[in-house]
């Protein structure tokens, strides 16, 4: 009997909170945008610009760029939608994570922003942990009026 609760606990103590098969999952994608939202709520730039592909270069702006572009945001809030499917290309995983955003600014006017994010992770061989979760590969957010 203590034979079966030793091999019970043994392979219990391998689980870690998240597996490799979960971090390509929609709910880890849907985890990322908002890390990328809680980083730029917390004006922690440097961590929400590698949310981004290639090191935040995918951001198509330096980190200068990029952290001068939130310069008068105060709050920043997102309410993630349901992921679409994940797609497959060459290696790649790809899934479309729709938001909508609010803001506001350090002089108090609210903004809000619709739109999704396109995420990417790489499975071929030889990729890297860090290539092997979701980052944010394509953005097409837009200022709305509502």
């Amino acid at each position: 009997m203590h034979a079966c609760l030793a091999g019970i606990l043994l392979m219990l103590a391998g689980c870690g909170p998240i597996s490799a098969a979960d971090s390509t999952s929609p709910t880890s994608a849907v985890a990322w945008i908002r890390g990328y939202y809680k980083a730029i709520d917390e004006h922690r730039y440097r961590d929400a610009y590698a949310h981004w592909e290639q090191g935040g270069r995918a951001s198509g702006k330096s980190f200068d760029e990029f952290r001068e572009g939130f310069g008068e945001t105060e709050r920043v809030e997102v309410t993630v939608g349901t992921p679409g499917p994940i797609g497959a290309a060459a290696g790649s995983r790809y899934i479309e994570v729709p938001v909508r955003i609010a803001a506001r600014t350090r002089a108090g006017a609210q903004q809000k922003f619709s739109g999704s994010y396109t995420l990417r992770l790489s499975l071929v061989d030889g990729a890297t942990p860090e290539q092997r979760s979701w980052h944010i590969y394509s953005a097409a957010v837009r200022s709305v009026n509502r």
